[in-house]
């Protein structure tokens, strides 16, 4: 066991930050096992289980490049980073960034972390061969609010990205995208229409908390793999039979 990590730990069970848990992810390390978090960690293990599984790291990627945005205190960014991953974190809540940065510094682990909501200029010069969007568009749009921003956003990020790991869901929530489709339909449409020339592929979906579903896409060329189940659903909305 990381004394630091377990120092790092004591101090968020003993001051709790989120209303229903000490912290709102889990962190991938057994220092943090006892916290209790705000969202469901069984949906973020599973999250991660349908990423990893879908990408094949050692085979395409030799120490891939990363860019986690909107990251908390890194639950994914860390799975990345002990994969031998070199990781960029963007997180705009100082108190997750500190908690990141904190574990940077006890493990050595390659993830930097960037205190600050994700810019356009971020990104110049700049390609990863991974970038995640985790439930983090609604944010960026502000709701119905900013819908055009986030998207151009989307726009940059999947042309600065070999594979662009996409969650969403709609709603539900206190930045939530409203829509009288489907909200899978609506995920897939925004996402068909904006990371071409990638191949839009469904990966699962997940329930973080109540009745808030979410769901997960993968955009990318020929790169990740796919099961049955995954390729019967991303076929089902290839030929539109769920737009109605």
């Amino acid at each position: 066991m990381n004394p630091k990590l377990q120092a790092l730990a004591k101090g968020i069970k003993s001051n709790p930050y989120e209303a229903s848990g000490d912290i709102y992810h889990p962190l991938p390390f057994p220092e943090f096992q006892d916290l209790t978090t705000s969202s469901d960690a069984r949906s973020a293990y599973r999250k991660w289980a349908l990423v990893k599984n879908c990408l094949p790291l050692r085979s395409s990627f030799s120490n891939p490049r990363v860019l986690d945005i909107g990251a908390n205190a890194g639950f994914y960014a860390f799975n990345f980073a002990k994969l031998g991953a070199i990781v960029d974190a963007y997180e705009p809540h100082k108190h997750y960034a500190t908690i990141g940065h904190q574990i940077v510094e006890a493990t050595g682990l390659s993830v930097r972390w960037y205190n600050k909501k994700l810019e356009r200029t971020d990104l110049l010069d700049k390609q990863y061969d991974i970038a995640l969007m985790l439930s983090v568009f609604q944010w960026i749009s502000e709701g119905d609010s900013h819908i055009d921003r986030a998207t151009d956003l989307l726009r940059l990020v999947a042309s600065s990205s070999r594979v662009l790991i996409f969650e969403l869901g709609c709603n539900h929530g206190k930045s939530a995208i409203h829509t009288e489709e489907r909200p899978i339909v609506w995920i897939w449409r925004l996402l068909q229409q904006n990371t071409s020339p990638k191949r839009v592929a469904y990966l699962g979906q997940i329930t973080p908390w109540g009745r808030a579903r979410r769901y997960i896409f993968a955009c990318a060329e020929d790169l990740i793999k796919l099961n049955i189940w995954q390729r019967l659903i991303t076929y089902v909305l290839q030929h539109q039979w769920v737009w109605k």
